[in-house]
């Protein structure tokens, strides 16, 4: 029972990207105080926005793929339509990586917005 995706490493990648995308935007919003150089400040929000992007298209293929299970089995395996048959396990950690990301863009549109 194996998907095309490697849950291990979706995993891993998601967690790098939020902790990169913390720590960037800590320097650039600690880098206007001590008077950051504009290129410096460029690349760094390029980095972030780049960083953004990944994490909606994840959360994106993700929820499209999850979204309708075509079949549920005896032994608890979800059949997916975007990802295969997944086990029981291995649906918990995707829904655990769907929702870490979801909750990280809804943090990122609440800052944004300033709400």
């Amino acid at each position: 029972m194996s998907t095309p995706y490697n849950l291990n490493g979706i995993r891993v990648q998601t967690a790098r990207m939020l902790e990169i995308y913390s720590l960037l935007r800590t320097e650039l919003d600690g880098g206007n105080k001590i008077g950051m150089p504009p290129e410096t400040r460029g690349r760094l929000q390029h980095a972030v926005d780049t960083i953004a992007e990944n994490m909606v298209q994840l959360a994106a293929q993700l929820a499209a793929a999850m979204e309708t299970p075509s079949a549920v089995h005896d032994d608890g395996s979800i059949e997916y339509p975007g990802l295969g048959r997944v086990g029981p396990t291995e649906s918990r950690e995707l829904e655990e990586i769907l929702d870490a990301v979801l909750k990280w863009h809804a943090e990122l549109l609440q800052n944004d917005t300033g709400e």
